[in-house]
């Protein structure tokens, strides 16, 4: 397990056919991301990345900004790895990994925070706020924070037909069947999905304020909001 992602083939099925194969316009969402941080940070600022496995969104951003400093926190050792395979030329020693959640992240205060592509895997049985306020905790004052997630209502009536838009944009992407009828299957079960406007309640709820969506493909959406 720990020499996974030593291999520069798997980091790039990875890249292939991970979030930028199944998110549209994952590329651009970066790009917005990138602009919306631009707005309010300085040249040197230091970002918490909360599940900052798998490492694209890092090495984005420290691709463009040459002088951020990032803390990256996820529970998954080897999507650490992965992060580390993936962003370590952009970011050097400006990147450091924690294994953990939220909670076990420095408490700061950041310049920003992103959470991209991971709340709608934390149960919405409190843990989806606990997890938003111990990120508005780690913020200074009036800086931003940067969420993006799949929003969606398995419950509701057209829950077969977005999944299979899903799936469908997946498989347009270049993803082979059998994975994309593995990553349908595995959504469908997925319970910790939570539709757009419940993640607009918990960010109220956190304690952000003046939030804006500023992305939305298919069933993803992102928000800008401020601690």
């Amino acid at each position: 397990m720990q020499q996974m992602f030593s291999d520069p083939a798997r980091v790039q099925a990875y890249l292939d056919n991970g979030p930028p194969a199944f998110a549209p316009g994952h590329a651009g969402m970066l790009q917005m991301v990138s602009v919306l941080l631009e707005e309010r940070l300085a040249a040197r600022s230091e970002l918490l990345v909360v599940g900052a496995g798998g490492g694209i969104e890092v090495r984005y951003l420290a691709g463009i900004a040459p002088h951020w400093r990032f803390v990256g926190i996820d529970p998954a050792p080897a999507m650490l790895e992965l992060a580390r395979a993936t962003a370590g030329a952009a970011a050097g020693d400006r990147l450091e990994l924690i294994e953990g959640t939220v909670d076990q992240a420095p408490a700061g205060p950041f310049d920003a925070a992103t959470c991209i592509l991971v709340l709608g895997l934390i149960a919405d049985d409190g843990s989806k706020l606990a997890t938003l306020r111990a990120i508005r905790q780690r913020l200074k004052s009036g800086v931003p924070f940067l969420l993006v997630d799949q929003c969606l209502d398995l419950t509701a009536a057209d829950a077969p037909m977005r999944l299979d838009r899903y799936a469908a944009y997946a498989r347009r992407s270049g993803v082979d069947e059998r994975t994309v009828a593995e990553a349908r299957d595995a959504i469908g079960k997925l319970s910790t999905m939570v539709p757009a406007f419940r993640n607009e309640q918990l960010l109220d709820e956190a304690g952000f304020s003046g939030q804006e969506q500023f992305y939305q493909g298919m069933a993803w959406r992102g928000w800008i909001a401020y601690a």
